[in-house]
């Protein structure tokens, strides 16, 4: 297990060497903005996981250049060996650890194979007076594409019925077991938002996945 310590937050310039590696970033950009992208402390928004960083390589076609880490996590993920979902969590992770004022990882992977098998990540995220926690978990599939678990675990100083009211408009509530409710929506399938009520708190697990298809 590889722990990075007290890691200030901070944003390098991507180099764009290419047109295919600005279209790349444009697809995935607007994606990202499409779903409402993490961007702070926010309650209950949307985690930046997006089809473009997900998507298969097509065979034949050379890659885009490789960008430079964009966050403390990229370029741990980059260190230890990790290609083909390093886009994914370069693009994840420079979008949600937006607005950050500190960040630390922890991270565990294959020694023998860093490339090919999974990589499980936990990333501490610092706003001043809150904080929230990314964890995010990446596996190479076998048509070259990468799949991605998303969770972003945080508090809010109030009742979850009101954090339901005012983030979680037309989702779907379903109680898991008791002071546990699963919040879906038809537009957004593979994600979902649990609410655990720990008075005076409320606990907010988003979770989102994305195949590598």
């Amino acid at each position: 297990m590889m722990v990075r310590q007290n890691m200030p937050a901070k944003r390098r310039a991507f180099d764009v060497s290419s047109s295919r590696a600005a279209r790349w970033r444009a697809r995935a950009m607007w994606t990202c903005t499409m779903l409402a992208c993490l961007s702070g402390p926010s309650l209950a928004q949307p985690l930046p996981v997006s089809p473009g960083s997900a998507t298969a390589v097509n065979p034949g076609t050379p890659p885009p250049p490789v960008e430079a880490p964009a966050t403390v996590l990229a370029q741990a993920a980059q260190k230890v060996g990790v290609r083909r979902c390093y886009q994914a969590i370069n693009v994840v992770s420079s979008r949600t650890f937006l607005n950050t004022e500190r960040t630390d990882v922890v991270l565990d992977w294959d020694r023998q194979d860093p490339d090919s098998a999974p990589f499980f990540s936990l990333a501490g995220l610092e706003y001043g007076q809150n904080s929230a926690v990314l964890s995010l978990t990446t596996t190479p599939v076998p048509n070259g594409g990468c799949a991605i678990l998303a969770e972003r675990i945080s508090s809010a100083p109030m009742p979850c019925k009101d954090v339901a009211r005012s983030e979680l408009g037309g989702y779907h509530a379903n109680t898991l077991v008791k002071l546990v409710t699963v919040y879906t929506t038809p537009g957004r399938s593979r994600e979902t938002v649990t609410l655990i009520d720990a008075p005076p708190s409320c606990v907010i697990v988003r979770r989102q996945v994305q195949f590598g298809r």
